[in-house]
């Protein structure tokens, strides 16, 4: 029975996959000899004992950085809300009365001469 030229070069392909593979594992094995690496366990139990002393952290608002708007001044919201209270219907007394104050406030509008 022939071999089909695709299952030739599957086999090439996963035959060079392994050895690369191995190689590249051998490398990384040399790489970190066992006598190489030292560990200090000291900060690791000094971190896992409750009598270990640890920094006051300040505190910071998260909000201290937020963009305070494009108002200069700052309303008491109470006060607004009281006088928005003064008007029977609340709000939409409230609008009548500004368009109103607009109307009287406006000056007179002049005729135009021929």
């Amino acid at each position: 029975m022939p071999i089909s030229p695709w299952y030739a070069r599957s086999r090439l392909y996963r035959s060079l996959s392994v050895a690369v593979l191995a190689s590249a594992a051998t490398l990384a094995a040399h790489a970190q000899a066992p006598g190489n690496v030292r560990l200090d366990s000291t900060p690791t139990l000094q971190a896992s004992q409750a009598s270990t002393p640890v920094p006051a952290v300040a505190y910071r608002s998260v909000f201290s950085d937020l963009p305070r708007g494009v108002e200069d001044t700052v309303l008491d919201w109470k006060a607004a809300n009281a006088a928005v209270g003064q008007f029977q219907r609340g709000h939409a007394d409230l609008l009548k009365w500004e368009q109103e104050q607009a109307r009287k406030s406006a000056p007179p509008a002049q005729k135009a001469q021929p």
